[in-house]
């Protein structure tokens, strides 16, 4: 019965701990990038991929000018999203660019 009580306590403190590290964003508006900014908030990436689907911009566009209070959307999800680092990761390889250079070139000379 102990064990049980230890268990139940540790589960409610937890979640007032993790409810804590995150604030709670409201809406002024209904924006497209009001939307945005509350979706990058809640920390659910497939939430925050059809949001940037239905705005109709590209997720580049997205992660490097929406701002929200005041700051980057990077920024903003960083001081104040739920489940940040996986938000980040999502937005912030968006914004690379990848290009392939063969280094190897085949030149076969005739004798």
């Amino acid at each position: 019965m102990n064990i049980k009580k230890i268990a139940i306590t540790t589960v409610i403190t937890l979640g007032l701990v993790a409810s804590a590290q995150a604030a709670k964003v409201i809406p002024l508006d209904r924006s497209t990038v009001t939307n945005l900014c509350v979706m990058a908030a809640m920390g659910n990436r497939a939430a925050m991929n059809n949001t940037i689907k239905a705005s109709g911009y590209s997720s580049k566009f997205v992660a490097s000018k929406v701002q929200c209070n005041g700051e980057s959307l990077l920024s903003f999800i960083e001081h104040n999203g739920n489940n940040s680092e996986s938000m980040l990761k999502m937005l912030d390889r968006r914004q690379t660019s990848v290009s392939i250079t063969d280094l190897a070139s085949n030149t076969l000379e005739e004798k």
